[in-house]
């Protein structure tokens, strides 16, 4: 199938989507990154070959059964299913921006899952040796762009999604693999949907502050953790908007505030 075949698929169309599903967090890097999720974006974004009513199920099979897989674990495989998800649900959702499949609520169940799955996941690693991407956080950030760009959306949702974004940013875990790079983009989607860029340099001259009540309740390790991923994000977050000529004044805040951290 991945070589262009596509005569067994079309012949047994509804069991491998079945089996893709059942193997999306297989351990197996070829299998699961490689093999079934370049299958979905290749069957769903290129060749457009799940219909509506598919999708829809595979929505809501994403939000019911595979999204919050063991949830509670950390430092388990359980985290393939879950991150790999996401990345299923940042197709559907892509699809819908374009061809508006999703009903209002099937749309807004979405946008609840993906907010709370980011509230509750708990391993947040990337790179896993011998198994390939995990890779939940950045994962998870794409899936939250595509439902930013969703003209479904409302705009009230927008404080919300943005804290959810910083929340990922200041966490305890260590974000060593390019999350900062993937963050930055639901954030700037924010600001291109019409989000107040104010909102953006407000938290960025707050971040001391935050730092130091955050210091107050971690241990030593743990506190430094937090800082690093700030201070990569933001320097991240300084290079994209220099490159792209845009928000001058939340650049000169990102110098100041790195200058004090």
């Amino acid at each position: 199938m991945k070589d262009g075949d596509l005569t067994y698929y079309e012949k047994n169309k509804e069991a491998i989507l079945t089996s893709m599903v059942q193997h999306i967090g297989s351990t197996d890097g070829e299998l699961r990154d490689r093999l079934i999720y370049t299958m979905f974006y290749r069957l769903i974004i290129e060749q457009k070959d799940i219909d509506f009513d598919k999708m829809s199920e595979l929505l809501e099979t994403s939000l019911h059964a595979l999204l919050f897989h063991r949830i509670e674990e950390t430092q388990s495989d359980a985290v393939f299913t879950r991150a790999f998800t996401t990345l299923l649900m940042a197709l559907i959702l892509h699809r819908d921006v374009e061809t508006n499949f999703l009903t209002e609520d099937q749309f807004q169940q979405a946008a609840d899952g993906l907010i709370r799955y980011l509230q509750l996941e708990r391993d947040a690693r990337g790179y896993v040796n011998g198994k390939g991407w995990a890779h939940s956080i950045a994962h998870a950030a794409d899936a939250l762009d595509e439902l930013i760009a969703n003209p479904k959306l409302n705009p009230k949702s927008f404080p919300e999604l943005f804290n959810i974004i910083i929340v990922q940013v200041m966490r305890t875990d260590i974000l060593a693999h390019d999350e900062d790079e993937r963050l930055i983009n639901p954030l700037l989607r924010l600001l291109e949907r019409g989000m107040d860029s104010e909102v953006i340099l407000r938290h960025v001259e707050q971040l001391p502050h935050l730092l130091e009540e955050r210091k107050q309740h971690l241990d030593e390790e743990k506190y430094w953790y937090v800082v690093h991923n700030v201070k990569t994000f933001l320097k991240s977050l300084y290079v994209r908007l220099n490159e792209e000529q845009r928000h001058d004044l939340i650049q000169q805040s990102i110098l100041v505030i790195l200058k004090k951290l």
